[in-house]
């Protein structure tokens, strides 16, 4: 049986970026069906890199041919993983390809006005139901916190999770709150998210559950994102008092702030948009659009001006330095904020963030990075769509998981590959420069119990996750949350560090 019927192929070409790349019904077939599984799937990673390899340099026509083959190899409703995940980077490199041409990237693939977007809270649901991460740093964010409140009788919560909050967190910490010896503190929550209807939904679900099991409680909204917080204003914007134990729970979220460092970038000339009649002569060496640039360029030499712009575009010029100054890797707003998290003073900030590093200044490791990581999320997808029974439920299942694929990890993986600067939101970074960055904002690490691993654990088993662990890291301080020995998400917990003859440790 042919796996590649000719409506998967055709599927492929869905999105906005696919369809300027749709493949001629003639071109690539007959290859295609003559190629093994194994062989289409050998075809189908080298075909990526080669793809990415020519998008990063720019060169248009190679670029749009491998994205063609690839159109013919892959779709996100094709039957195996591999195609579905190469069907989504495809979509991310064309994106990338497209924004080198800004006018055109906007008008053809504004997201704005999706017909889907109503459907990515739900999708995000199914994420959560198909995979254990989420449950997992959940569960070891709240032991955490409990180790740290432990005998104090007025206790502030805030939650920076914005779209990975979820109310279940804060259900199972009233359970534990209440079974502790002592009963129950005071508590409050503070929760950051910028859908008002969330945290309307949010408040009455904690109101009602903190009434039915007797516990003093206040929930307090802050309709916002977190990288729009205001570092000098955080103590009031989070209504943080005296006389009470603060903890902070950020989950999926705190890399968010190493895009806003970019948010004040100007465009500069010799910067890496491109103009059409430079597209067209990357494309095609000997095309009318060499022909026409040359002849700009032919014109510019004639120009009274033409000297001070071409040498305000060379290498040593200040408009080039400039420019490569504001490229560099910059956490400034990471943090400012999180100075701002320390002069709090709370007894414990845990994080959770995906262990990958996507905030390489280089494309092509990102795009590495983003392939493996990825890969290893639609692995744990499909085994979780397809061990479900019966048949029924499994073809629920199915659907849940495109959802996610289509809505979820798609638009991640074009926050990776495919945009730059301010937009690229997704700057995923591994635990040990997460340690760095805390470091030098004047925290140290609060080590993660054994217990709370062991529970994890339990967990995974209870609920039949095989496949997945938790782990500690070398040292034994912060958890690992693993497909198959592979780390996929990090939980660390931090507080301010002690100060030692005026200044701070580590610092």
């Amino acid at each position: 049986m042919d796996i590649f019927p000719e409506d998967t192929v055709s599927s492929a070409t869905s999105s906005p970026a696919s369809s300027l790349y749709t493949p001629s019904p003639h071109g690539y077939g007959s290859w295609v069906q003559e190629l093994s599984h194994d062989q289409q799937g050998v075809q189908l990673i080298g075909l990526l890199y080669q793809c990415a390899a020519e998008v990063g340099a720019g060169a248009f026509d190679r670029a749009n041919l491998s994205l063609e083959q690839i159109t013919q190899l892959a779709s996100l409703d094709a039957p195996h993983t591999l195609q579905r995940l190469a069907a989504v980077f495809a979509d991310a490199l064309a994106r990338k390809l497209l924004n080198r041409v800004p006018g055109l990237s906007r008008a053809l693939l504004s997201t704005a006005n999706s017909p889907e977007s109503h459907l990515i809270p739900a999708a995000r649901r199914h994420m959560f139901d198909m995979l254990p991460f989420m449950k997992l740093a959940y569960l070891t964010i709240n032991h955490a916190i409990m180790e740290a409140m432990e005998g104090e009788r007025f206790v502030h919560v805030v939650d920076l999770s914005g779209e990975a909050s979820n109310p279940v967190q804060w259900i199972a910490l009233f359970h534990a709150f209440r079974a502790r010896r002592g009963g129950p503190p005071h508590l409050r929550i503070t929760a950051v998210n910028e859908s008002k209807e969330f945290l309307a939904d949010m408040a009455g679900v904690l109101a009602r559950d903190a009434e039915a099991l007797d516990i003093p409680f206040q929930f307090a909204a802050v309709e916002a994102r977190l990288d729009d917080l205001d570092p000098d204003a955080l103590r009031h914007v989070l209504r943080v008092r005296s006389g009470e134990a603060l903890a902070i729970s950020v989950v999926a979220q705190l890399h968010r702030l190493l895009a806003a460092a970019d948010a004040s970038r100007r465009h500069v000339p010799g910067s890496s948009c491109l103009t059409p009649v430079q597209i067209m002569a990357r494309s095609s060496p000997s095309s009318f659009g060499e022909l026409l640039e040359r002849e700009l360029n032919t014109r510019l030499q004639l120009s009274p001006d033409a000297s001070s712009i071409v040498s305000s575009l060379s290498p040593q010029s200040p408009a080039v330095q400039q420019q490569q100054q504001q490229q560099r890797p910059a956490a400034a707003k990471l943090g400012s904020f999180l100075q701002a998290v320390r002069a709090l003073s709370p007894k414990i900030m845990v994080v959770a963030e995906p262990e990958a590093n996507h905030n390489a200044a280089a494309f092509m490791e990102r795009f590495e990075e983003a392939l493996n990581y990825y890969a290893s999320l639609f692995d744990c997808l499909e085994r979780a769509s397809s061990s479900s029974s019966p048949a029924a439920g499994q073809g629920r299942w199915r659907a849940e998981r495109a959802r996610v694929e289509r809505l979820v990890l798609r638009e991640e993986v074009c926050g990776v590959v495919a945009r730059e600067g301010a937009e690229r939101k997704e700057r995923h970074e591994r635990l040990a420069q997460w340690g760095r960055r805390m470091e030098a904002a004047g925290m140290e690490k609060v080590g993660m119990s054994y217990g709370g691993m062991m529970e994890a654990r339990k967990l995974l088993q209870s609920l039949g996750w095989g496949g997945y662990d938790v782990v500690h890291d070398a040292r034994g301080e912060a958890f690992f949350f693993c497909w198959h020995r592979k780390p996929l998400y990090s939980v660390s917990a931090w507080r301010p560090a002690a100060c030692r003859h005026g200044r701070l440790a580590g610092a």
